[in-house]
């Protein structure tokens, strides 16, 4: 199925099951989300299981209960690996006897595996998955969208958060996340604070595009509050540019105050939905311990002006990275 005639199927109907996979990681979490809130509008009926968290005899007990209240459950794998056909089989034998619930399989190309590998396994997994169920099990393939289609999503996010911004300025911005669409509309929700049109002096105030540079040396010892003059100078040596530096550690700090605020607000770590994947373990560990580690929100307010100076004196004060760098530690406790 084409994601045109899924988008026909759900006016008039609602999956039981769907297998969502392709080359837009966006695109299936998009309409996995929307066929999770059409089997079931209360989010605290979806049980989402990521990656290696996935037990079958778990998926089961879910999607055989029956609500006191007819309320339906919905299952959400996050998949790297195809499912067996004996899973697949029992998953559709469970949900013929509970007909209200619902599963829907996010299966992604896996680090390990090429385009042509995974291309294999999504026509082996579509197959066996129609195979095993009923005419209220799909399946979709979803390919990258393209600039226009691109474009309308951005817009729509605009629209949602009340910010003026021009189709220039949207394209600059997925142009600076490499047209990647769920990084930009993140980048696009720093703009719901202003009350004027966005422009691309606000653009280069406040946002960063995506960049290689390894700064996890100098991250650490920043975080140890051991001396940084040292790995800041060896980054410069070998080439490295000051602005980047700032981009990287800008972006990473943002990440940090996502942890911080789910944290506070949730009470608890959630990586994936924080990330939108499931990092390591020690990843996240290294996240969730920094990120308690800036005493609150004021403090990211602070360092986020820091990083904002920094970028705007880099190109005549040369001495204004390893200040900057000293201010940030010194609000670490």
């Amino acid at each position: 199925m084409k994601r045109y005639e899924l988008d026909t199927y759900l006016t008039k109907h609602k999956p039981k099951g769907a297998l969502l996979y392709g080359e837009s990681s966006f695109l299936i979490e998009l309409y996995s989300k929307k066929i999770a809130r059409a089997i079931s509008d209360d989010t605290s009926n979806h049980h989402t299981f990521y990656y290696s968290e996935y037990a079958l005899p778990a998926v089961l007990e879910i999607l055989s209960q029956n609500s006191l209240f007819g309320d339906s459950s919905v299952v959400i794998l996050k998949l790297g690996k195809k499912l067996g056909k004996k899973d697949i089989t029992a998953i559709s034998q469970i949900l013929a006897q509970n007909p209200t619930n619902g599963i829907i399989i996010e299966f992604y190309q896996a680090e390990n595996k090429s385009p042509i590998e995974y291309s294999r396994d999504f026509k082996d997994f579509a197959t066996n998955f129609k195979a095993a169920g009923s005419a209220d099990f799909v399946e979709v393939r979803f390919f990258e969208p393209n600039t226009n289609e691109a474009l309308d999503f951005m817009r729509q996010t605009a629209q949602k958060l009340q910010i003026k911004i021009s189709n220039q300025n949207l394209l600059l911005l997925l142009s600076m996340q490499n047209n990647d669409i769920a990084l930009a509309q993140s980048e696009l929700q720093k703009f719901a604070i202003l009350d004027s049109e966005v422009q691309l002096t606000d653009i280069e105030r406040l946002c960063y595009g995506l960049c290689s540079v390894d700064v996890d040396e100098l991250l650490d010892c920043l975080f140890a509050k051991k001396e940084v003059f040292l790995v800041f100078e060896k980054m410069l040596e070998e080439g490295v540019q000051d602005l980047d530096i700032v981009k990287e550690m800008e972006e990473y700090f943002y990440r940090l105050f996502l942890f911080f605020a789910h944290a506070r607000f949730e009470g608890k770590i959630e990586a994936p939905k924080i990330l939108g994947f499931a990092p390591p373990t020690h990843i996240v560990n290294a996240y969730t311990t920094r990120a308690q580690s800036i005493k609150n929100q004021n403090v990211f307010l602070h360092i986020f002006k820091i990083f904002g100076e920094w970028r705007n004196k880099i190109k005549y004060d040369k001495t204004i990275s390893l200040q900057s760098l000293i201010k940030i530690q010194a609000l670490i406790r």
